[in-house]
């Protein structure tokens, strides 16, 4: 046989986003934010600024080589096709493998963090809990894992959203503020922002969970 088996491309564009978008919102403000603040205090958003910055140019490529290269496997793809070194490419695939594992276990940590404040769990309890509800979406298929993480994008945003209205009050107080979210030219300031922006990059990497399911996506050249 040589027909390689294809996936079903059932993603579309709004999906795509929030699919991506959730690991952003997910890691990035819910998992990290009280790390980035404790590196970084007030210039936390500077960090995070720094990190979309040196993402972007990332995200960027991804975007040119998931629409030339429309397969699963992201990086590892598109080692393989460049350099062609069988070696490289086994390597990116177990780095991947490594990184997916770090990602989940960190989201996994931040959602028993806030289960059990809402809960009689345990930590074990709740990361367990969670890796076999999201196994078993996982396994039903691509679309409906798809569907389920834009449903809790959608939830996580609206969190979100609740925060800033409960502190709107002290929004008043910006004009008056805004100088001390403005870093020294000092080495002590920017090694804390460039050691906080190490963490805020990883938050970005929600782009790298959508070239993943490329070969998932309906017109695929059009939508990555």
């Amino acid at each position: 046989m040589t027909d390689r088996p294809a996936l079903e491309r059932v993603l579309s564009l709004p999906v795509l986003v929030l699919y991506g978008l959730g690991t952003i919102v997910g890691a990035g403000i819910y998992a990290l934010i009280g790390k980035v603040a404790g590196e970084a205090g007030a210039w936390a958003p500077i960090a995070f600024i720094v990190a979309a910055t040196m993402a972007s140019l990332t995200a960027l490529s991804f975007c040119e080589l998931s629409a030339r290269l429309p397969r699963a496997g992201g990086e590892a793809v598109y080692v393989d096709a460049g350099l062609r070194a069988r070696w490289l490419t086994i390597g990116v695939g177990v780095a991947m493998v490594v990184v997916a594992c770090l990602s989940a276990a960190t989201v996994a940590r931040g959602f028993a963090g806030y289960a059990g404040t809402l809960a009689p769990l345990s930590h074990s309890a709740a990361i367990l809990l969670l890796l076999a509800v999201l196994g078993a979406v996982a396994a039903w298929g691509i679309g409906e894992s798809a569907w389920l993480a834009s449903a809790l994008t959608l939830v996580e945003v609206g969190g979100l959203l609740v925060v800033i209205v409960a502190g709107a009050d002290r929004f008043a107080e910006l004009p008056a503020r805004i100088g001390e979210l403005v870093p020294p030219a000092s080495g002590d300031a920017w090694l804390a922002i460039g050691s906080a922006s190490l963490l805020c990059f990883y938050a970005f990497l929600g782009f790298e969970d959508m070239v993943n399911v490329a070969e998932e996506v309906r017109d695929v050249q059009r939508v990555m």
